[in-house]
């Protein structure tokens, strides 16, 4: 049920974002078995995702990998992570959202077969849902990608320092940092793995070096802490952070 295009080492990450305010679902997976074969699968399925890209169906999709430091499994973890943008919520509740039923119209019969067989040797073991809606973004190209999560005391107070002041830091400073994007959504739906976060900020990075630099961190101006009110916003900072490599995504509809 998943799908991918062609893997390209720069991506435009804004979850294929051309406008603000749009909602997207993100949908992580835990796959076992022949993950190569399973990415392949995913390349062909890319396809139909183009095609509804194309069609209207849906404003954009992104194949991502967990990224596993030094080759460590996290055997209880989500390893995969699929993204797909709407321009609004009826779009995204619209049964042609779920494109890949169209997989018969798309592809052709080799292709078809050929994903069959690939499908025979892994396995989905679990997966998740969760529905969000971008606040504001900061568009640009990058290959990781950085998603935090978290449940601030004050959503609105959050949400509106992120936009007031942090956009504009990281629109200044994405050279020095090597960024390609940021953004910021609040949660609509609610997995089990994200707890009762209610926010997701994204930081897009052109190298795992630079967005592993960026983690480690770097002094802020004292103008911009003097105006943060942060600590009162999000006492607790981030509940959940992941790491993720982008493999595959579509293009805007020609």
């Amino acid at each position: 049920m998943k799908k991918i295009i062609s893997l390209l080492a720069i991506v435009l990450i804004s979850i294929n974002v051309a406008q603000a305010q749009r909602v997207y679902a993100i949908h992580s997976v835990r796959v076992e078995g022949n993950l190569q074969n399973f990415e392949k699968a995913q390349m062909i399925q890319s396809k139909v995702a183009q095609a509804a890209v194309n069609s209207g169906d849906m404003s954009g999709w992104i194949f991502l990998q967990a990224v596993q430091m030094d080759g460590v499994d996290d055997e209880n973890g989500f390893n995969y992570v699929f993204a797909q943008s709407a321009d609004n919520i009826d779009e995204l509740l619209d049964p042609k959202f779920a494109w890949w039923n169209n997989n018969a119209k798309v592809l052709s019969k080799s292709e078809q077969d050929d994903l069959a067989l690939l499908n025979t040797s892994f396995k989905w073991t679990k997966d998740e849902r969760n529905v969000f809606f971008t606040e504001d973004f900061l568009p640009g190209a990058g290959e990781y990608v950085q998603f935090n999560y978290g449940r601030p005391a004050n959503v609105t107070g959050f949400i509106a320092e992120n936009k007031a002041l942090w956009k504009p830091f990281f629109k200044d400073n994405m050279a020095k940092f090597n960024m390609g994007g940021w953004g910021i959504a609040r949660r609509l739906t609610s997995g089990t793995s994200l707890g009762n976060t209610s926010i997701m900020t994204w930081d897009v990075f052109k190298s795992l070096n630079d967005l592993m630099k960026y983690r480690i961190g770097f002094a802020l101006p004292k103008e911009l802490l003097d105006k943060s009110k942060m600590a009162q916003y999000d006492p607790n900072g981030f509940t959940h952070q992941q790491t993720l490599k982008v493999l595959a995504y579509t293009t805007d509809a020609k």
